[in-house]
């Protein structure tokens, strides 16, 4: 029998499979042999779309580490201005019981001095206004009671 007797054996069911089967083993030998048939662009849109969510997570590890290092910077200078604030409560505390301890802490000061200092508050208030506000007074000696902070002299 020669070729053409078998496909003319062949239903027409048969003759559509073994087409089939024929253009499945091209297609499978051309994709070994490199060639590829895309109509739709399948792969060019995969590749963009993989490209976009690189891109994108590129981004955001470059955010998470600036994040981290603002965080890092953050904590340092909060640690410093803590440090700071405590060395000056220190300081305050020891120059208040300095203040307390010396031996004119009870004598009245001299009005002239008194004037002094005085002038001295209000050029300090006229050069940071927001810094002057009423302090909290300290309970007097002796049991009395604190004499209410007035408005900066």
């Amino acid at each position: 029998m020669k070729t053409f007797d078998i496909l003319r054996a062949l239903t027409p069911l048969g003759r559509g499979l073994a087409v089939a089967a024929a253009l499945a083993a091209a297609l499978a030998l051309g994709h070994g042999l490199g060639l590829r048939w895309d109509p739709f662009n399948l792969a060019g849109r995969r590749l963009a779309a993989a490209e976009g969510r690189a891109a994108a997570a590129e981004s955001d590890a470059v955010a998470r580490r600036l994040e981290l290092e603002g965080g890092v910077e953050q904590t340092r200078r909060i640690d410093i201005q803590h440090q700071q604030a405590v060395s000056v409560a220190r300081a305050t505390d020891r120059a208040a019981d300095q203040a307390r301890n010396a031996h004119d802490a009870s004598l009245p000061l001299d009005p002239a001095r008194a004037a002094r200092l005085r002038e001295h508050d209000r050029r300090l208030c006229d050069l940071a206004p927001a810094v002057c506000g009423p302090a909290p007074a300290d309970p007097a000696p002796g049991g009395d009671d604190a004499v209410p902070a007035g408005p900066a002299a």
